[in-house]
């Protein structure tokens, strides 16, 4: 027999001879049971206290059984020795070869392990512990295995289930979360946990104890940002010692931007360049748009170039600026497109640098237009940045230069006239200039009052009387207001009368006067003005002479028209006090061929005369003369005393080329031999005045482009010569943007000044006013003659 199995049998029947009758089963179902709970797989540990009722006492044996079987499945004997040398007994194959006493420090924990627990070990395990003097103790544990619950399932708000390697969501950071986890089953009552990076956020089970279903609703009134890019986990465990059954869902959260900024420095911005300006944006999932805005716009067409990441985006915005974005705001917006109002935005307030906007003010206090004598000042307003620094003032074009004793006082951008004059009336304008360019201001009319006076060339005239015959005098004056009243005043021997009785007729600034002189010692008569600015200071004065016939035209030329015909033209002699016309003859002179086998003694034709021309001016034309015939023409004066004596004669004229019969030469009345009244030359004068006025105009230009041109080619050095002899046109002539036709004519007549042509305009004024300057074609034919 072997040796082993002695004590074996040794310890049944001492066991069965001393302690049966404490193991049936009325005694065994009056033992409490203590629930122990067991995961399969897994090493269980159940209690047994061994530790004896009296401290003098000894432990001896403990013996474990199972359910209401009667052999113990495990056993260890103390008998003999001390309780650390104790013999483990096994008695049972499989049960007891997996179960091991542990006899702990403390005897009150001391306990059996049985290692990887099956299903078939579950049950009721009973501990009897016998002591040498105290009586025998009995334990039972009731070892009972975990049941694990269902996986979770997980629903969102709506009540549909995420599935598996599904995400949750989007939510939007801020607003509600809500999702439901939901298992079955499970034993004990498993527990339902929600965690976020191993942090516990919702312990409470939503369900009732008695429901076979569990459930726990996760509710976040505020999704927080922390949720990004992150994952929620449903835990569900029956016990510790079993784990967690874990359901892990990923969540979408759409985040809003959480900063933008314009991060480019604030410097002054150029309207002659564009400037990059930047803004960045970080914290919006997914990444924000950035838009630009101008005083609120959008900006349009512009070069932006963007950086985009996960969660930062860079712009970059080519930026032009005018004048008028100077002080506006320049908003950088950055917007999540799927958050809904998940914008923020960075502005700042622009500062443009442009060049002076500027523009001619008069002084407060001072009403226009303005009186004469009184004190004017002339404003320059100007926007710009940065600041000007210089200012230039300009009259009709000229610049005005500091006068102090004739009041003209330009000092930067205020320009003050003292006392002003008639003559300071005109367009003013101002220049104003800083680092981005200069400007001109549009022109300022500044319109003088000023009392009546005699206009050029009616200061002192000549009036011829013929006896017994009305005075008829006309007074021409010049005034702002030009509403003005008249009054007259004869001189005589014995003193200064007013004219009484007399017929006077006022148009505007002209006194027409029908005087009947009563007595023939009147030496002048005056004429006196007067308006709301004053009375005139000195009379329009006529000098009264015995009238005379007036003197014959003088320096009478001949030549081609530009549009066919000839063309007379005369200078007016003295018209001998009265209103004087000018009278042109002509008569055929052509000596007619004898018919054959006749002679004749005379070797002049007879004078047939053809028609009169009657003008204001000693200027015709002729148009119906014919080629091959010889011509006398006649021109001489007449007023109401008589004609002039004697006319001056063009004899033998000829025409060279066919002028068309339809043609119609400029006179106001054509008269044949017989016939009464004289023809008219106004229509005549008119064209003649036109096509010198063209032609006029056309030379000024042709000598300034000259000028210019010879102006262009100067060498460096002689430029620089000329800058060291005079001032240079920019300081003297003003740039005529913006200005109105009647400155940019004035501006072209101070141009024509300063390159030598005033002698030019001189002759085209006289071209205007007098025949005598009529100026003859080159190709002007061998008749052209003057007599």
């Amino acid at each position: 027999m072997p040796r082993e199995i002695v004590p074996k049998i040794a310890i049944v029947f001492w066991f069965a001879a001393s302690v049966a009758c404490l193991d049936t089963p009325e005694f065994q179902r009056n033992l409490p049971a203590k629930v122990i709970w067991g995961v399969l797989g897994k090493d269980v540990e159940l209690p047994c206290d061994i530790t004896p009722p009296i401290p003098s006492d000894n432990f001896k044996m403990v013996f474990w059984f199972k359910d209401t079987d009667g052999m113990p499945l495990y056993s260890l004997d103390a008998r003999g020795g001390p309780l650390g040398e104790a013999s483990h007994l096994a008695m049972s194959d499989d049960l007891g070869s997996r179960s091991y006493f542990i006899k702990d420090e403390q005897p009150s924990k001391a306990r059996l392990r049985i290692r990887n627990v099956t299903i078939h070990d579950e049950g009721v395990f009973r501990c009897r512990v016998d002591f040498d003097n105290s009586p025998t103790r009995n334990f039972q544990v009731n070892l009972t295995l975990v049941v694990q619950p269902s996986a979770p399932r997980i629903f969102n708000a709506e009540g549909n289930e995420i599935k598996r390697n599904s995400s949750a969501g989007p939510f939007l950071e801020g607003d509600e979360l809500f999702l439901s986890c939901q298992v079955t089953g499970g034993r004990p009552r498993p527990s339902l946990t929600w965690w976020h990076n191993n942090t516990l956020i919702d312990g409470v089970v939503d369900s009732s104890e008695t429901s076979f279903t569990i459930v726990n609703q996760l509710t976040r009134r505020h999704t927080p940002r922390s949720f990004w890019k992150s994952h929620l986990e449903c835990r569900a465990s029956s016990s510790a010692i079993a784990g967690d059954v874990v359901r892990v869902v990923p969540i979408v959260v759409l985040l809003k931007p959480n900063k933008v900024k314009i991060v480019t420095p604030n410097d002054l911005l150029s309207i002659h360049k564009p400037q990059n300006v930047k803004c960045e944006t970080s914290g919006s999932y997914p990444p924000a748009k950035l838009t630009w805005l101008l005083d609120g716009k959008p900006i349009r067409n512009a070069v932006v170039t963007e950086e985009v990441t996960d969660s930062f985006t860079g712009s970059i915005i080519s930026l032009n600026v005018v004048a008028d974005n100077d002080g506006k705001d320049l908003v950088c917006r950055a917007n999540n497109p799927r958050f809904p109002g998940g914008s923020l935005e960075d502005r700042r307030q622009i500062h443009v640098a442009y060049p002076p906007k500027v523009s001619v003010k008069l002084d407060s206090g001072v009403n226009s237009p303005v009186k004469e004598g009184t004190d004017v000042t002339l404003r320059c307003d100007s926007s710009a940045r940065p600041s000007p620094y210089g200012y230039r003032w300009y009259h009709d074009g000229h610049l005005v230069a500091l006068n102090e004793s004739g009041g003209v006082l330009p000092i930067d951008h205020i320009l003050t006239l003292k006392s002003i004059q008639k003559k300071s009336q005109g367009q003013y304008a101002c220049f104003a200039t800083n680092t981005e360019g200069g400007s001109y201001s549009s022109p300022f009319d500044l319109i003088i009052q000023y009392a009546p006076r005699c206009k050029k060339g009616y200061e002192v005239m000549r009036v011829g009387i013929v006896k017994h015959e009305p005075l008829v005098v006309q007074c021409h004056v010049d005034s702002i207001p030009e509403d003005v009243r008249f009054s007259w005043t004869y001189n005589t021997s014995k003193g200064v009368f007013p004219v009484l009785g007399a017929k006077m007729h006022n148009n505007g600034g002209v006194s027409t006067l029908h005087f009947n002189p009563s007595t023939e010692d009147i030496d002048s008569l005056s004429c006196w003005a007067t308006n709301d600015v004053g009375k005139q200071e000195q009379p329009c004065l006529f000098y009264i002479i015995p009238a005379e016939t007036p003197e014959s035209p003088r320096h009478c030329i001949l030549r081609n028209a530009s549009h066919g015909g000839l063309e007379v033209a005369c200078v007016a002699g003295a018209d001998g006090g009265l209103h004087q016309s000018f009278v042109l003859e002509v008569n055929d002179v052509t000596i007619p061929s004898p018919p054959p086998g006749v002679t004749t003694l005379s070797d002049q034709g007879e004078a047939k005369l053809l028609y009169r021309a009657l003008g204001d001016k000693p200027m015709f034309r002729l148009h119906s003369l014919h080629p091959g015939r010889e011509y006398q023409i006649m021109v001489y004066a007449e007023n109401a005393k008589g004609r002039s004596e004697p006319p001056v004669l063009l004899p033998s004229v000829r025409v060279e080329a066919e002028i068309p019969a339809d043609t119609l030469h400029e006179t106001d009345t054509t008269t044949r031999p017989g016939s009464e009244g004289y023809p008219s030359s106004r229509q005549n004068l008119t064209v003649i005045l036109v096509a010198l006025t063209a032609a006029a105009v056309l030379l000024i230009v042709g000598i300034v482009a000259t000028a210019v041109t010879i102006a262009c080619r100067k060498t460096p050095a002689a430029a620089r010569r000329q800058t060291t002899r005079r001032k240079s046109s920019d300081d003297l002539e003003m740039s005529e943007a913006g200005f109105s036709e009647g400155f940019q004519r004035r501006s072209a007549q101070y141009r024509a000044s300063m390159y030598g042509l005033q002698e030019t305009e001189d002759r085209i004024s006289r071209l205007i006013d007098g025949p005598d300057l009529i100026l003859a074609p080159v190709s002007f034919s061998q008749q052209n003659s003057e007599y």
